[in-house]
Protein backbone atom coordinates (compact mmCIF):
# COMPACT_ATOMS: atom_id res chain seq x y z
CA UNK A 1 0.00 0.00 0.00
CA UNK A 2 1.30 3.41 -0.80
CA UNK A 3 2.63 5.91 1.78
CA UNK A 4 -0.06 8.09 3.84
CA UNK A 5 -0.89 11.42 0.91
CA UNK A 6 -3.23 14.30 0.81
CA UNK A 7 -5.39 14.93 -2.01
CA UNK A 8 -3.72 18.55 -2.78
CA UNK A 9 -1.25 17.38 -5.67
CA UNK A 10 -2.14 18.43 -9.19
CA UNK A 11 -2.93 15.07 -11.18
CA UNK A 12 -1.43 14.88 -14.15
CA UNK A 13 -2.74 12.95 -17.49
CA UNK A 14 -0.03 11.93 -19.93
CA UNK A 15 -0.99 11.17 -23.48
CA UNK A 16 1.60 9.63 -25.65
CA UNK A 17 1.37 7.24 -29.19
CA UNK A 18 2.90 7.03 -32.46
CA UNK A 19 2.68 10.28 -34.77
CA UNK A 20 -0.71 11.04 -36.24
CA UNK A 21 -2.90 8.05 -33.53
CA UNK A 22 -5.01 11.57 -32.66
CA UNK A 23 -3.64 12.87 -29.12
CA UNK A 24 -3.61 16.58 -30.55
CA UNK A 25 -7.26 15.44 -31.60
CA UNK A 26 -7.97 14.30 -28.03
CA UNK A 27 -6.53 17.41 -26.63
CA UNK A 28 -8.21 20.08 -28.92
CA UNK A 29 -11.57 17.63 -27.52
CA UNK A 30 -10.63 18.46 -24.05
CA UNK A 31 -9.92 22.32 -24.19
CA UNK A 32 -12.63 23.36 -26.33
CA UNK A 33 -15.25 21.51 -23.58
CA UNK A 34 -13.25 22.04 -20.11
CA UNK A 35 -16.37 21.84 -18.43
CA UNK A 36 -15.21 24.25 -15.69
CA UNK A 37 -11.71 22.77 -15.25
CA UNK A 38 -8.81 24.70 -15.99
CA UNK A 39 -6.49 22.65 -17.67
CA UNK A 40 -2.54 23.70 -18.30
CA UNK A 41 -1.51 21.79 -21.07
CA UNK A 42 2.41 21.18 -22.05
CA UNK A 43 2.72 20.05 -25.55
CA UNK A 44 6.10 19.76 -28.00
CA UNK A 45 4.33 21.88 -30.36
CA UNK A 46 0.79 23.76 -29.22
CA UNK A 47 0.62 25.49 -32.76
CA UNK A 48 -1.05 21.87 -33.79
CA UNK A 49 -3.86 22.36 -31.77
CA UNK A 50 -5.76 24.48 -34.14
CA UNK A 51 -7.39 26.23 -31.21
CA UNK A 52 -10.54 27.97 -32.55
CA UNK A 53 -9.18 31.75 -32.88
CA UNK A 54 -12.59 32.86 -30.38
CA UNK A 55 -11.37 30.88 -27.15
CA UNK A 56 -8.15 32.42 -27.38
CA UNK A 57 -7.67 35.47 -25.16
CA UNK A 58 -3.30 35.39 -25.28
CA UNK A 59 -0.70 34.30 -27.71
CA UNK A 60 3.27 34.65 -27.25
CA UNK A 61 5.71 32.65 -28.65
CA UNK A 62 5.40 29.82 -26.08
CA UNK A 63 1.98 29.68 -24.74
CA UNK A 64 -1.44 30.31 -25.42
CA UNK A 65 -4.01 31.25 -22.88
CA UNK A 66 -7.96 30.45 -23.36
CA UNK A 67 -10.90 32.29 -21.98
CA UNK A 68 -12.15 29.29 -19.98
CA UNK A 69 -9.29 29.55 -18.02
CA UNK A 70 -6.95 26.89 -19.67
CA UNK A 71 -3.32 27.41 -20.93
CA UNK A 72 -1.01 25.44 -23.24
CA UNK A 73 2.93 25.98 -23.19
CA UNK A 74 5.51 24.07 -25.74
CA UNK A 75 7.88 22.01 -23.75
CA UNK A 76 11.67 23.61 -24.17
CA UNK A 77 14.25 21.71 -22.85
CA UNK A 78 13.21 20.64 -19.29
CA UNK A 79 10.03 19.13 -18.62
CA UNK A 80 10.66 18.97 -14.42
CA UNK A 81 11.32 23.00 -15.21
CA UNK A 82 8.31 23.68 -17.63
CA UNK A 83 5.77 21.48 -15.20
CA UNK A 84 7.26 23.44 -12.15
CA UNK A 85 6.75 27.10 -13.96
CA UNK A 86 3.23 26.23 -14.55
CA UNK A 87 2.71 25.17 -11.34
CA UNK A 88 3.67 28.36 -10.21
CA UNK A 89 1.49 30.72 -12.20
CA UNK A 90 -0.67 32.90 -10.32
CA UNK A 91 -3.98 30.55 -11.67
CA UNK A 92 -2.12 27.51 -11.66
CA UNK A 93 -4.18 24.48 -12.75
CA UNK A 94 -6.81 21.82 -11.64
CA UNK A 95 -5.16 19.86 -13.60
CA UNK A 96 -2.17 18.74 -16.03
CA UNK A 97 -1.82 17.40 -19.28
CA UNK A 98 1.01 16.36 -21.13
CA UNK A 99 1.11 15.48 -24.72
CA UNK A 100 4.49 12.97 -25.35
CA UNK A 101 6.38 13.44 -28.37
CA UNK A 102 5.24 10.72 -31.29
CA UNK A 103 8.68 8.94 -30.82
CA UNK A 104 9.30 8.52 -27.19
CA UNK A 105 8.08 6.47 -24.02
CA UNK A 106 5.60 7.54 -21.51
CA UNK A 107 7.58 6.11 -18.39
CA UNK A 108 10.59 8.85 -18.71
CA UNK A 109 7.49 11.44 -18.24
CA UNK A 110 6.13 9.46 -15.11
CA UNK A 111 9.75 9.24 -13.95
CA UNK A 112 10.10 13.08 -14.09
CA UNK A 113 6.91 13.80 -11.66
CA UNK A 114 9.06 11.22 -8.88
CA UNK A 115 11.60 13.95 -9.01
CA UNK A 116 11.73 15.84 -5.93
CA UNK A 117 10.84 19.37 -7.56
CA UNK A 118 7.64 17.92 -8.22
CA UNK A 119 6.77 14.48 -6.70
CA UNK A 120 4.44 16.54 -3.39
CA UNK A 121 3.45 18.87 -5.96
CA UNK A 122 1.82 16.49 -8.67
CA UNK A 123 0.03 13.22 -8.67
CA UNK A 124 -0.11 10.78 -12.04
CA UNK A 125 -3.75 10.44 -13.04
CA UNK A 126 -2.83 8.15 -15.73
CA UNK A 127 -1.24 7.68 -19.03
CA UNK A 128 -3.33 7.04 -21.95
CA UNK A 129 -1.90 5.54 -25.51
CA UNK A 130 -3.46 6.40 -28.73
CA UNK A 131 -2.86 4.05 -31.29
CA UNK A 132 -4.24 4.11 -34.94
CA UNK A 133 -6.80 1.34 -35.77
CA UNK A 134 -6.65 1.84 -39.74
CA UNK A 135 -2.83 2.19 -39.94
CA UNK A 136 -1.15 0.19 -37.20
CA UNK A 137 -0.59 -2.86 -39.03
CA UNK A 138 1.45 -0.89 -41.79
CA UNK A 139 4.14 0.21 -39.80
CA UNK A 140 7.15 -1.30 -40.05
CA UNK A 141 9.05 -3.44 -37.61
CA UNK A 142 10.88 -0.89 -35.70
CA UNK A 143 7.92 1.54 -35.49
CA UNK A 144 5.69 -1.54 -34.75
CA UNK A 145 8.03 -2.39 -31.06
CA UNK A 146 8.05 1.66 -30.09
CA UNK A 147 4.00 1.25 -30.52
CA UNK A 148 4.13 -1.60 -28.46
CA UNK A 149 6.76 -0.38 -25.65
CA UNK A 150 4.23 2.61 -25.36
CA UNK A 151 1.41 0.60 -24.98
CA UNK A 152 3.13 -1.52 -22.44
CA UNK A 153 3.73 1.63 -20.67
CA UNK A 154 0.52 3.05 -20.36
CA UNK A 155 -2.91 2.77 -18.49
CA UNK A 156 -5.52 2.66 -21.05
CA UNK A 157 -5.25 2.20 -24.71
CA UNK A 158 -7.40 4.55 -27.32
CA UNK A 159 -7.88 2.48 -29.97
CA UNK A 160 -8.66 5.65 -32.56
CA UNK A 161 -10.05 6.07 -36.16
CA UNK A 162 -12.18 2.65 -36.18
CA UNK A 163 -14.50 4.77 -38.31
CA UNK A 164 -11.87 3.95 -40.86
CA UNK A 165 -10.50 0.34 -40.34
CA UNK A 166 -12.34 -2.70 -41.56
CA UNK A 167 -13.47 -4.70 -38.87
CA UNK A 168 -11.16 -7.49 -39.01
CA UNK A 169 -8.00 -4.91 -39.02
CA UNK A 170 -9.67 -3.90 -35.76
CA UNK A 171 -9.47 -7.34 -34.69
CA UNK A 172 -6.06 -7.69 -35.71
CA UNK A 173 -4.65 -4.73 -33.97
CA UNK A 174 -6.21 -5.82 -30.49
CA UNK A 175 -5.31 -9.48 -30.92
CA UNK A 176 -1.67 -7.88 -31.38
CA UNK A 177 -1.95 -6.07 -28.25
CA UNK A 178 -3.19 -8.43 -26.33
CA UNK A 179 -0.84 -11.20 -27.48
CA UNK A 180 1.86 -8.79 -26.17
CA UNK A 181 0.02 -7.35 -23.19
CA UNK A 182 -3.38 -9.46 -22.02
CA UNK A 183 -4.39 -7.46 -19.53
CA UNK A 184 -4.18 -4.07 -21.82
CA UNK A 185 -7.41 -2.42 -21.63
CA UNK A 186 -8.67 -1.15 -25.18
CA UNK A 187 -11.11 1.90 -25.82
CA UNK A 188 -12.12 1.94 -29.61
CA UNK A 189 -12.81 5.45 -30.27
CA UNK A 190 -14.13 7.80 -33.63
CA UNK A 191 -11.86 10.95 -34.17
CA UNK A 192 -10.81 10.55 -30.22
CA UNK A 193 -14.07 10.95 -28.65
CA UNK A 194 -13.60 9.42 -25.44
CA UNK A 195 -15.85 10.17 -22.24
CA UNK A 196 -14.00 12.56 -19.86
CA UNK A 197 -14.68 10.66 -16.68
CA UNK A 198 -12.57 7.94 -18.40
CA UNK A 199 -10.02 10.13 -19.18
CA UNK A 200 -9.61 12.26 -15.62
CA UNK A 201 -12.21 9.80 -13.74
CA UNK A 202 -15.73 9.54 -12.36
CA UNK A 203 -17.22 12.69 -9.94
CA UNK A 204 -16.29 12.32 -6.62
CA UNK A 205 -18.46 9.29 -5.03
CA UNK A 206 -21.18 9.85 -2.79
CA UNK A 207 -23.36 7.62 -0.89
CA UNK A 208 -27.03 7.85 -2.27
CA UNK A 209 -28.63 6.21 1.02
CA UNK A 210 -26.26 6.11 3.85
CA UNK A 211 -28.33 3.81 5.98
CA UNK A 212 -27.45 1.03 3.74
CA UNK A 213 -26.10 -0.67 1.07
CA UNK A 214 -26.62 -0.01 -2.48
CA UNK A 215 -25.75 -0.74 -6.04
CA UNK A 216 -26.22 0.53 -9.03
CA UNK A 217 -26.24 0.49 -12.77
CA UNK A 218 -27.47 3.60 -14.62
CA UNK A 219 -25.95 5.48 -17.08
CA UNK A 220 -23.69 8.66 -17.25
CA UNK A 221 -24.85 12.06 -17.35
CA UNK A 222 -23.62 12.77 -21.02
CA UNK A 223 -25.28 16.37 -20.99
CA UNK A 224 -21.42 17.94 -22.14
CA UNK A 225 -20.02 15.34 -23.95
CA UNK A 226 -19.91 15.77 -28.18
CA UNK A 227 -22.36 12.42 -28.19
CA UNK A 228 -24.00 10.19 -25.98
CA UNK A 229 -21.52 7.43 -24.85
CA UNK A 230 -24.76 5.65 -22.76
CA UNK A 231 -24.95 2.92 -24.85
CA UNK A 232 -21.41 2.00 -24.59
CA UNK A 233 -20.33 2.27 -21.10
CA UNK A 234 -22.10 3.05 -17.59
CA UNK A 235 -21.68 3.69 -14.09
CA UNK A 236 -22.17 1.21 -11.50
CA UNK A 237 -21.78 2.61 -7.60
CA UNK A 238 -21.57 0.60 -4.61
CA UNK A 239 -21.56 2.04 -0.60
CA UNK A 240 -21.73 0.89 2.73
CA UNK A 241 -22.30 2.13 6.25
CA UNK A 242 -20.58 -0.53 7.53
CA UNK A 243 -16.50 -0.53 8.06
CA UNK A 244 -14.58 -2.33 5.10
CA UNK A 245 -12.06 -5.11 6.15
CA UNK A 246 -8.71 -3.21 4.08
CA UNK A 247 -6.92 -7.06 3.39
CA UNK A 248 -10.50 -8.04 1.74
CA UNK A 249 -10.53 -5.09 -0.17
CA UNK A 250 -7.06 -5.32 -1.32
CA UNK A 251 -7.91 -8.98 -2.64
CA UNK A 252 -11.01 -8.27 -4.01
CA UNK A 253 -9.34 -5.90 -6.16
CA UNK A 254 -7.28 -8.94 -7.95
CA UNK A 255 -10.76 -10.07 -9.04
CA UNK A 256 -11.86 -6.75 -11.07
CA UNK A 257 -12.80 -7.76 -14.74
CA UNK A 258 -10.82 -6.31 -17.46
CA UNK A 259 -13.90 -4.58 -18.62
CA UNK A 260 -13.49 -2.54 -15.57
CA UNK A 261 -11.80 0.73 -17.26
CA UNK A 262 -11.92 3.57 -14.29
CA UNK A 263 -12.80 3.14 -10.67
CA UNK A 264 -12.60 5.53 -7.61
CA UNK A 265 -13.48 4.70 -3.84
CA UNK A 266 -13.44 6.90 -0.71
CA UNK A 267 -13.51 3.91 2.45
CA UNK A 268 -13.89 3.69 5.88
CA UNK A 269 -11.78 0.69 7.03
CA UNK A 270 -11.62 -0.87 10.66
CA UNK A 271 -7.78 -0.60 10.24
CA UNK A 272 -7.41 3.37 10.58
CA UNK A 273 -9.50 6.46 11.14
CA UNK A 274 -8.29 8.02 7.94
CA UNK A 275 -9.68 7.61 4.86
CA UNK A 276 -8.50 4.96 2.14
CA UNK A 277 -9.10 6.28 -1.48
CA UNK A 278 -9.15 3.81 -3.86
CA UNK A 279 -8.15 4.57 -7.59
CA UNK A 280 -8.18 2.37 -10.79
CA UNK A 281 -7.32 3.88 -14.47
CA UNK A 282 -6.96 0.78 -16.70
CA UNK A 283 -4.63 -1.81 -15.90
CA UNK A 284 -3.18 0.33 -12.73
CA UNK A 285 -4.37 0.18 -9.28
CA UNK A 286 -3.43 2.60 -5.96
CA UNK A 287 -4.91 3.01 -2.26
CA UNK A 288 -3.26 5.02 0.32
CA UNK A 289 -5.05 6.46 3.24
CA UNK A 290 -5.49 10.32 3.30
CA UNK A 291 -4.84 12.88 5.81
CA UNK A 292 -8.52 13.12 6.05
CA UNK A 293 -11.39 11.65 8.65
CA UNK A 294 -12.81 8.38 7.16
CA UNK A 295 -16.71 8.91 6.05
CA UNK A 296 -19.11 7.62 7.44
CA UNK A 297 -20.27 5.95 4.50
CA UNK A 298 -17.92 4.02 2.08
CA UNK A 299 -19.03 4.28 -1.53
CA UNK A 300 -17.18 3.31 -4.56
CA UNK A 301 -17.90 4.30 -8.18
CA UNK A 302 -17.19 2.30 -11.37
CA UNK A 303 -16.76 3.27 -15.04
CA UNK A 304 -16.83 -0.23 -17.68
CA UNK A 305 -18.23 -1.19 -20.94
CA UNK A 306 -21.81 -1.46 -20.46
CA UNK A 307 -22.57 -4.85 -21.34
CA UNK A 308 -19.81 -5.98 -19.55
CA UNK A 309 -20.54 -5.08 -16.64
CA UNK A 310 -21.97 -7.43 -13.55
CA UNK A 311 -24.21 -5.53 -11.04
CA UNK A 312 -24.31 -8.00 -9.07
CA UNK A 313 -21.16 -10.06 -9.50
CA UNK A 314 -19.42 -6.75 -8.48
CA UNK A 315 -21.37 -6.34 -5.59
CA UNK A 316 -21.14 -9.61 -4.74
CA UNK A 317 -17.59 -8.93 -4.95
CA UNK A 318 -17.77 -5.84 -2.39
CA UNK A 319 -20.12 -6.76 -0.31
CA UNK A 320 -17.51 -9.93 0.85
CA UNK A 321 -14.95 -7.12 1.71
CA UNK A 322 -17.12 -5.80 4.70
CA UNK A 323 -15.56 -6.12 7.88
CA UNK A 324 -17.09 -8.72 10.59
CA UNK A 325 -17.79 -7.93 13.70
CA UNK A 326 -16.30 -9.08 17.01
CA UNK A 327 -17.55 -12.67 18.08
CA UNK A 328 -18.69 -12.23 21.46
Amino acid sequence: MAEPTTDARIPVTILTGFLGAGKTTLLRRVLSDAKGVRYAVLINDFGALNIDAELVVERTADSVALENGCVCCSIRDDLVEAIADLLARDDSPDRLIIEASGVSRPLAIADALEQDALSTKTVLDGIFCLVDADSFTDLDFASTELALDQVAGSDMVVLNKVDLAQHATIEKVESTLRGALPRVRILRATNADVPTELLFGPREPSPRDPAASHHHDHDHDHEHDHHDHSAEFATWQWSTDKPVDARLFRRALNQLPVSLLRAKGVLRTDADSRRLVFHLVGKRREMAFEEHPAPATSTLVAIGRHDQIDPAALGALFDGCLARAPAG
